[in-house]
């Protein structure tokens, strides 16, 4: 249905004429997001004329703008989704879907599997292509699905597929091959059926139920948070010390377990034999949780698997900036710089200076938007603040700001 939308708005992608030299359009770009094309007297305008602002046709444009940017957010969360969920697309889906000019951006830009082949799908060729340009034909019965951080983990070509995504300048429509990833540890798999990672951090109950429900989650008085995967058969319930329905003036909520549950039994389920895809994603609603709804002034210091996609998102990011006075050590970037050492936390993003404590370095996430390259199109400001910092720094002799300045030469 998505794929044969687009038949309805064809003919606003052909030029308008308002009038004599004024011609209005819409049109799609390499990113799939769709905006207006407006020319007048030959010249590109950066926006409609005013005077054309209540014209019937530019109002016929706003609203066929409006539901193609509504296609692309849905077209953008059911692939997500379909890969949390390892659902099979048919070749002849896969092409369809690549003959729509909204979602062809994305398709193209995700890693697909067939079998145990990966690679990104080239609609010419009807083939999987890998980042060294080999390419896998698909047979008419071929199952595809949008492959999962597992399944490149797996594959041992999860470093080959990011450093492709930098070297080309793709940006994903979601995370994927930074998408972080979370196995069972140690721990967990001796405890059984009971996940105690994130015992004790405390959280704020409305932003953390906020949070889950955009993720599928819900939230009951009996049970408090939990989700359910009817394929899998499976509950998974997040317990806290919380009344998810009150304020907690006096207390947050502190989370203490992650446990599983057969949907028909209601017996606990052992962490070993959760799908290792479902738990990652589960342990990852939690994580971002536990990031974002904290209670405190200070944010905790990320996950291992949040920190270990930033040091593969800056260590690229220097290679293609070359810049050669940084080194990754451990959660930190290190930066030999001309007025001072200094390092950047990797997953709370403080900035340090040797000998003289921590800067204060104050971001604004808004300025960072397309002025750094990020290989997904999430908003993530705490990876770019990260990446700032860094770039910053490692050329410290050209920073201007005064406040900055007076911090480097204590």
């Amino acid at each position: 249905m998505e794929a044969r939308k687009l038949d309805d708005y064809a003919a606003y992608f052909e030029p308008y004429e308002l009038d004599e030299e004024t011609f209005v359009s819409l049109s799609i770009n390499e990113e799939g997001q769709s905006d207006y094309v407006v020319t007048s007297k030959g010249k590109a305008l950066k926006s409609v004329p005013a005077r054309f602002k209540k014209h019937e046709w530019i109002e016929a444009l706003k609203e066929a703008k409006s539901e193609l940017t509504g296609q692309f957010r849905r077209a953008r969360a059911e692939l997500e989704r379909s890969m949390e969920s390892g659902s099979g697309f048919t070749p002849a889906e896969i092409a369809g879907l690549s003959r729509n000019p909204v979602l062809a951006p994305l398709i193209s830009k995700l890693v697909l599997m067939s079998g145990d082949e990966l690679g990104y799908y080239d609609a010419d060729q009807g083939a999987l292509v890998s980042p060294a340009g080999e390419s896998t034909a698909l047979s008419g019965e071929a199952a595809l699905r949008i492959a999962h951080p597992l399944d490149l983990y797996r594959s041992g070509q999860w470093s080959l597929y990011q450093k492709d995504l930098f070297d080309r300048q793709l940006r994903q429509p979601f995370k994927q091959v930074f998408r972080e990833l979370y196995l069972p540890n140690e721990d967990e798999l001796a405890q059984g059926v009971l996940s105690r990672r994130y015992a004790g951090h405390q959280v704020q109950p409305s932003k953390t139920v906020a949070l889950l429900k955009g993720r599928q989650w819900t939230v009951s008085y009996e049970e408090g948070l939990q989700k359910v995967f009817y394929a899998e058969n499976l509950i998974v319930r997040l317990y806290a010390m919380a009344d998810w329905f009150s304020p907690a003036d006096t207390e947050a909520p502190t989370l203490e377990t992650v446990q599983f549950f057969d949907r028909k039994t209601y017996k606990g389920v052992p962490l070993d034999q959760v799908p290792p895809v479902l738990f990652s994603e589960v342990m990852r609603d939690v994580d971002l949780v536990v990031s974002v709804a904290h209670v405190g002034g200070v944010d905790p210091e990320a996950s291992l698997t949040t920190v270990e996609m930033r040091r593969v998102i800056v260590s690229e990011s220097l290679r293609l900036l070359k810049i050669e006075n940084v080194r990754l050590d451990g959660n930190y970037a290190r930066i030999d710089g001309k007025l001072g050492e200094y390092a950047v936390h990797l997953g709370s993003g403080q900035a340090y200076k040797q000998a003289a404590g921590a800067l204060s370095i104050i971001p604004v996430h808004s300025q960072h938007r397309g002025r750094l390259f990020l290989p997904f199109l999430d908003e993530d400001p705490r990876t770019a603040e990260v990446l700032s910092k860094v770039v910053l720094l490692a050329d410290d002799t050209k920073i201007k700001d005064p406040q900055i300045l007076a911090q480097l030469s204590r």
